[in-house]
Formats: C-alpha cells, structure tokens, sequence
C-alpha cells in the first residue's frame, strides 16, 4: 500500500456512476467516481447517515446533473463495504475494538460514603456500574445502575449463588441495592467486574440491549461514520494507528475525544424498556401544537448548550387528562439539529429550517419511571433524566440508521 491509499472494493452503480472503498490503513472513505468525467472524491462515510441527502454528479460534457437518491444507492454501498471488511484487517480489528470498548463503557465508578447515593453528580448518574465501596474497601459490591429484566435478574441470581452475600426475594426487586455482586480486596475496577462473568451473562441475556449497539457503536468509530451526530474522525483514525501498530488505545468513558457517545449509550441501555412509548415529531410551535391538541402547560426548564442540541434550549412540560404528557424543545436560537444538521430522528425525518422545534410525547408512568431509573435511591431530577431521554432516542435512531449498512459484514442482526 503507497502513501496515497489504495482502493480495495469497487462497484459500478451505472454507466456514469461508481462507488469505491477507499484507505490507507486508517478510517476508510467513500469514494465517487464521476465516470463522465473521470473524476473521484473522497468523502467520509458519515456523509451517508442523512437519509435525505442525494448524491449530484455531472453528466457527459455540458448535460444536466445526475442525482441519486441514498436509498438506490445503499445495496451498492452495502457490497464494498463488505467487500472491504474481507480484504482488509477490519473484521479482526472490530472484534477487538469492541472488547476494549465494552470495558470502557461498562467501568465502574467508585461511591465511598452511603450518603452520596441520596446526591449522586451527574458524572456518577451516567454510568451503569457503582462499585459500592461503603462499608470499606477491603470488601464491597458491584450494584447495577439499570434496571434488569427478569433473564438479566436470573443471570445476576446465578453467580450471586455460592457467595456470602444472601439471595433477594421478588419483592427486593425494586430496590435498586438488592441486586448486586460481592467483590474483596479492592477488587472493583473493571477487569473486576469482568471477571466475574457479569457481562458476558447480560450479552446472552438480551442481544439487542448489550452486545447489538456496542458492536454498532466499534464499527462505526473504525469507518468513519459519526459518534451518534458528532465527528469524531480524528479518534477514529487514532484508533486504527495504535491497533496497526499493536499499542494498547488508552481513553476513558469520559474522554472528550467520544464526543459524548458512551452517556447517550448510557442513556439507551437504561431506558430501552420505555423507548417504542415515546414518539418525536417537528414543530414550527410546539406550544401551539400541544395546546391543541388538548395539552396544557405545566413548568419549564432551561437547557445549556450540548444537552439536547448545539445551542441552548428551552423545554417546557406538558400533561394531558388522558395520562399523557409532552415535552415541546425549543432552541433559543433558531439551527439545525445535531452535528449532520438535521432532525433525522424525528418521526418522519426532518430537516427544514422552517421546522426545528422538537416535540416528544409518552405516557406519564414511562417519564416517571425513567425518574426512579436515572437515580440510585436520591431525588428525581428532570434536568438529567430529559437529556438521557433525548440522548437514548438519537442513539436508537442513529444505531437503527447504521446497522442498514454494517449488519452485512459485522454478524448484527
């Protein structure tokens, strides 16, 4: 391989138009190849997650422009891109990446004294193990901070067998201490936990909640497309320079360098239960719309920049008789949403700038019970709970969105 790359698959869409996989070792690109005009360009893989883009090519001399929609275009995407991960090291490096992501994502954080549970910061809310460390560190737990369904409470009942720590009862349930797995001798980092076959219990337990994103998650980091509407092209290609060199990749799950990815998979993992009840639509006027359609107003709350979008946004509150409620998003100024500048998870996809206010609608018990879910025994806090919220519904449609084009080759169903 030169230092100018190489192409590895290629695929004729029609007599003017090809599709290339395009690398030299690092994030690959995508390749248009303008056969007209003789013509490639190289273009990053996350171009192809808005659905409504269409690629413009020239025609023969001075004939008017070819467009193609993405749709027509997705089986010939499909075929290089599996026709790359064949021909390179990917398939090899996936499997890899994704056991190293998996330990980040799944890193404990410690609680030393019992009276921070009833205060936890939000840095601590967004992980999904606490290693309990309150009755002193020569012995402790591992609590899970997610709520199990009742394979993933079996898979906990088994390795709790055989320890000194007794049983709970169905009626222990909810309480989010009983579940929990013993750990001594300042045995709590994540090698720890790992070790106690935890994980690999909750990936058999539920595919589509464990093992499915965090495979979407490492492919998507190694090709180039976004972390979930931010672009983290540059770790990306840091990734692929320390695996080809065989040095370990050290980052953190709070590593800027993510872009926020592991809070908003943080936030989908937690709430998946309650996901398919929360619809998100766009609005020119959110209240206007809610109000008529027998709404009413309850409070608002202010958003910083980075929460549920690039800029400040107001949310504000909704009930309805029905045991409905709504919450309208209205940025303070006026943009599109997220890092590919649309609102391309919103049900239908929307992108006009005429239309940039959010509403999400759900039953009330599904927001009160993500209330209990998204704290550890302490207050509720809507402040936190509307953005794991949020988060959780851009990360769906955003995995959902890539798995049409990586499922082929990465074995995600």
């Amino acid at each position: 391989m030169d230092d100018k790359g190489e192409i590895v698959s290629s695929c004729d869409v029609d007599e003017n138009l090809a599709l290339q996989i395009w690398t030299k070792g690092l994030s690959p690109r995508l390749a248009v190849f303008n056969k007209n005009q003789n013509k490639r360009k190289l273009i990053p893989l996350r171009w192809l997650e808005d659905p409504d883009r269409k690629l413009s090519i020239k025609g023969k001399g001075r004939g008017l422009p070819i467009d193609y929609l993405l749709s027509d275009l997705l089986p010939h995407v499909q075929r290089i891109l599996s026709e790359y991960a064949v021909y390179t090291p990917f398939r090899g490096t996936h499997w890899k990446f994704s056991i190293a992501l998996d330990r980040v994502l799944h890193t404990p954080v410690s609680v030393l004294n019992g009276s921070e549970f009833s205060m936890l910061p939000e840095e601590k809310r967004a992980r999904l193990w606490i290693a309990d460390l309150t009755g002193g560190r020569d012995k402790g737990f591992f609590r899970p901070f997610f709520p199990l369904s009742e394979r993933e409470r079996n898979a906990f009942l088994g390795l709790r067998e055989g320890t000194a720590a007794p049983l709970p009862t169905p009626a222990d349930f909810s309480d989010p201490f009983c579940m929990a797995l013993p750990f001594e001798e300042n045995r709590y980092g994540i090698e720890d936990l790992f070790r106690t076959g935890v994980i690999r219990r909750l990936n058999g337990a539920s595919l589509p909640r464990w093992y499915r994103p965090v495979r979407i998650m490492a492919a998507a980091m190694l090709l180039g497309f976004s972390f979930c509407e931010e672009d983290g092209s540059d770790f990306s290609d840091e990734i692929w320079r320390a695996l080809n060199l065989g040095n370990p990749l050290d980052f953190r799950i709070n590593d800027p360098r993510l872009k926020g990815l592991p809070r908003k998979f943080v936030g989908y993992v937690r709430h998946i239960d309650v996901l398919d009840r929360i619809s998100v639509r766009a609005s020119s006027d959110c209240d206007k719309d809610l109000q008529g359609e027998g709404y009413v107003r309850k409070r608002r709350v202010d958003f910083s920049a980075g929460l549920l979008g690039s800029v400040d946004t107001t949310v504000t509150f909704f009930d309805r008789d029905d045991g409905m409620m709504a919450l309208g998003c209205r940025p303070k100024i006026r943009t599109s949403r997220g890092g590919n500048g649309g609102l391309f998870y919103a049900s239908p996809p929307q992108k006009s700038q005429e239309k940039q206010e959010l509403i999400y609608t759900f039953p009330r018990a599904a927001y009160e019970a993500a209330l209990v879910h998204d704290t550890f025994g302490g207050p509720a806090d809507d402040y936190f709970t509307v953005g794991q919220l949020t988060s959780a519904k851009i990360f769906e449609a955003w995995s959902n969105g890539l798995s049409s084009y990586i499922a082929w080759f990465t074995g995600i169903s």
